[in-house]
């Protein structure tokens, strides 16, 4: 048996930056971090590791307190970088890893309105908070070279944004635990360890067991089916898998880009970037689909969609690159899309996951939150995103069906939706409808859920069995047991 004063169980990003915290504050601590070393379906490996805050905003990110909450982490986690990449080199004697300064999202007219009104947002968003932007003339844009018809309608530079190379990141942060005696155990974890009201470790796929005083649990989107060995259904929320494709490419002679260059978060909370890498190689993502299940493998739909929006919208020259690898990963998505942070409700547990979208970009951060509630901190970061709290929901269900079936109609027509010539196209969303609306009968809730859950959710609804079925019927029951909160009030 394996005993250390505090076990983590998970060996991504987030795992690895709270060790590494735990252990600059108290060097006599035993931590032991648990997970296989392939990181098979994690997110970490498969990230750009765009360090994006600005470019991130949509529409709604300002118009709740949570949302808001989740944005100042954001904005309160980009000025760590720069202190954080140098600690960790210091003490794993790695070279600073590979960085892009500055960040350009770009408008188009590919995909729908929801575009421009995101857009629009993040201006909005940057003047009021007085982050440093300029409007620049797309046709200047270094490297960019779509197809007319997908030519950008306005371009926006944020210099503070960038990109660092996660896997330079990752691998620095191993080297420094190393130094710092954290145990890495190349194993998976079956299940957490109860005595009577407290969790006291966890049990290895082998058999052995890790005896710790305390456990964090940041396995990302295979955190549920562990938290459900040592608590009840209802305890905490479940987590889903965002499951992502990016593919990394050697450009053939094309001048590559200077900066990060996006287009605003569109449908489904993704928006088409590509990430200059070294070495004239280019990381081109990427996709988001919500599965009950964690995916490690690429589809050929996905993989189809993501070459395409490339080539038509960022360069023509991608239909020549080499593909030197794909990367697919899978983003920790709660029910309500807003983290899970801090102390379980059980003594001994800790929970990090439900990121999303942020957790590479917020690990500095989310260590220290972590740290501050394992080892008690003397000025703990403010948050609202206890993993013991009920789901947050900024919609009611009316408006989630609308946007939700809005934002269909914007994913199809990046798709190359064509319509018959006698309709309009404000008809569209009507066709996205009826499955939000009647998933919502079903669950006879009056709170909405995010349209980046709702058409995972319709799918287990109206399936007969399988892991999108019990991932349904788990949040249904879930929300008759326990409600979601509105409390974080909303403004809309």
């Amino acid at each position: 048996m394996i005993t250390a004063d505090i076990a983590i169980v998970g060996n991504g990003v987030l795992a690895l930056s709270t060790a590494f915290e735990l252990t600059r504050r108290d060097d006599s601590l035993s931590v032991a971090v648990i997970g296989p070393k392939d990181l098979e379906g994690g997110a970490t490996p498969a990230s750009g590791a765009m360090l994006n805050c600005f470019a991130e905003v949509t529409k709604y990110t300002l118009a709740s307190d949570a949302s808001r909450a989740k944005f100042d982490m954001c904005r309160d986690s980009l000025p760590l970088w720069p202190e954080w990449l140098d600690r960790v080199c210091e003490v794993s004697g790695h070279d600073r890893p590979h960085t892009v300064s500055g960040t350009v999202v770009i408008e188009n007219a590919v995909s729908g309105v929801l575009d421009s009104e995101n857009f629009d947002a993040m201006l909005d968003a940057a003047a009021k908070y007085g982050e440093t932007h300029e409007l620049v003339g797309p046709r200047g844009i270094g490297g960019l070279d779509p197809t007319p018809t997908a030519r950008p309608l306005r371009a926006l530079f944020l210099p503070a944004e960038g990109a660092v190379d996660s896997g330079a990141v990752y691998e620095a942060l191993r080297a420094a635990l190393v130094v710092r005696g954290v145990r890495f155990v190349d194993q998976p974890v079956g299940a957490l360890v109860r005595e009577d009201d407290r969790v006291t470790g966890a049990m290895l796929a082998d058999g052995s067991r890790v005896a710790a005083g305390t456990v964090m649990v940041a396995a990302g989107a295979f955190t549920t089916p562990l938290l459900d060995t040592v608590l009840g259904p209802h305890d905490v929320q479940p987590v889903f898998s965002g499951t992502g494709i990016a593919a990394v490419t050697h450009r053939s002679g094309a001048e590559q880009f200077g900066h990060v260059v996006r287009t605003v978060n569109r449908a489904g909370s993704c928006g088409l970037h590509a990430v200059p890498f070294s070495g004239g190689r280019d990381y081109i993502g990427a996709t988001n689909v919500v599965f009950a299940t964690p995916r490690t493998r690429p589809s050929a739909g996905l993989s189809h969609f993501l070459l395409q929006c490339a080539i038509d919208q960022l360069n023509n020259d991608f239909a020549f690159a080499q593909i030197d690898e794909w990367r697919v990963g899978n983003r920790p998505v709660t029910l309500d899309t807003f983290p899970l942070l801090g102390p379980g409700p059980m003594d001994g547990l800790h929970i990090a996951t439900g990121t999303y979208r942020d957790g590479f970009h917020n690990s500095p951060l989310i260590a220290r939150i972590m740290a501050d509630g394992i080892l008690g901190g003397a000025q703990p970061y403010e948050h609202p995103f206890r993993p013991d709290r009920r789901p947050i929901s900024v919609f009611t269900a009316a408006e989630s069906a609308g946007e939700t079936a809005y934002q269909g109609a914007c994913t199809g027509f990046e798709a190359s939706l064509v319509l018959p010539r006698l309709w309009r196209h404000e008809a569209v969303p009507a066709l996205f409808a009826s499955g939000a609306v009647r998933m919502y009968e079903d669950l006879d809730s009056s709170h909405g859920l995010s349209p980046d859950i709702v058409p995972f959710l319709v799918a287990g609804a109206f399936s007969e069995d399988g892991p999108d079925r019990d991932a349904y019927l788990r949040v249904k029951s879930l929300l008759a047991d326990r409600g979601a909160s509105s409390g974080l009030e909303t403004v809309r």
